[in-house]
């Protein structure tokens, strides 16, 4: 292969190809920026990663679902029909190769964005321009003449999709908003990226649910005192625009611990306005609300 690659790596696979339920095959998956190969001693199978319309991870066939464990579903198409590849390795390795996966797919996309199509509540007369999208780690760039915006995956509040974007009525879009932390206001943004193909959209989204899902388990393994629990639901309620030596019933030191406590575990952040919840303080609140008010 003259391409270069940029992973190598042994598990097991099985290919959808609407045949006979089958069982995994041990092999060799190479990927490069163009293109993955699921290779046996015996057969292989070349996906283009121009065909590449989804990726799940943990998310496999029911009919061999028995057979895997860290597992990463590649959907493709394939001569007008729709197939999937299921791949298997041990979790790190799958996760490492999942990063890379959807840098291959989306770094360099071409896509029209309005940025920012929101401030907060106020909806900005922004012109629609080209742009080209950049993944690193869980944060997106895109880069268009009118300069260079980016987000946090963890800064993300709301994932939406448009069939609009400037004058085009089928445009599918992503509509992405997020707490700007670039600025000392921590005010929300919303941006509006579409991709020239709606594929990369779904990727695009997909990639974000994937890194918010994983976010969410991050956040389920974060141990709260009731003192910080109480915090967190009071930021929620108030904006941050509290007293805390009230809330705790304790001195100026206890407080202080506690605050510094859960900015710590990246609950809460400070900025010029006051004190906010980050993104992983809001999923806490929203999701363990009920133990949060216990």
């Amino acid at each position: 292969m003259s391409e270069d690659v940029v992973a190598d790596f042994t598990g097991r696979f099985f290919r959808n190809h609407g045949e006979s339920p089958g069982t995994p095959t041990s092999g060799r998956i190479i990927m490069t920026k163009r293109r993955l190969v699921l290779a046996t001693n015996d057969d292989k199978t070349t996906i283009p990663l121009s065909t590449v319309i989804d990726v799940n991870v943990g998310t496999v066939p029911s009919h061999v679902k028995q057979f895997f464990d860290d597992t990463v579903t590649i959907g493709y198409k394939d001569d007008g029909q729709t197939r999937s590849a299921v791949i298997e390795s041990t979790g790190e390795t799958v996760d490492t190769f999942v990063a890379i996966l959807f840098r291959c797919l989306l770094n360099g996309r071409k896509a029209a964005v309005k940025h920012p199509a929101r401030v907060g509540g106020r909806v900005k007369d922004t012109p629609v321009v080209p742009g080209k999208i950049r993944i690193k780690n869980r944060r997106i760039e895109v880069a268009s003449k009118r300069g260079t915006f980016s987000f946090d995956v963890e800064t993300v509040m709301r994932i939406e999709r448009s069939n609009k974007l400037g004058e085009s009525a089928d445009r599918v879009t992503l509509v992405v908003k997020y707490i700007d932390t670039d600025t000392d206001a921590g005010l929300t943004k919303t941006s509006l990226i579409s991709p020239v193909k709606s594929q990369y959209v779904n990727l695009l989204g997909r990639f974000l649910r994937l890194e918010l899902d994983e976010l969410r388990e991050e956040v389920a393994d974060i141990e709260l005192t009731n003192p910080e629990k109480r915090v967190l639901v009071g930021i929620h309620a108030t904006g941050g625009d509290i007293d805390f030596t009230n809330m705790l019933d304790g001195d100026p030191a206890y407080v202080t611990n506690v605050l510094n406590s859960v900015q710590n575990k990246d609950l809460v952040l400070e900025n010029a306005s006051g004190l906010s919840l980050t993104s992983k303080g809001r999923i806490v609140v929203s999701e363990r609300i009920e133990d949060v008010n216990a």
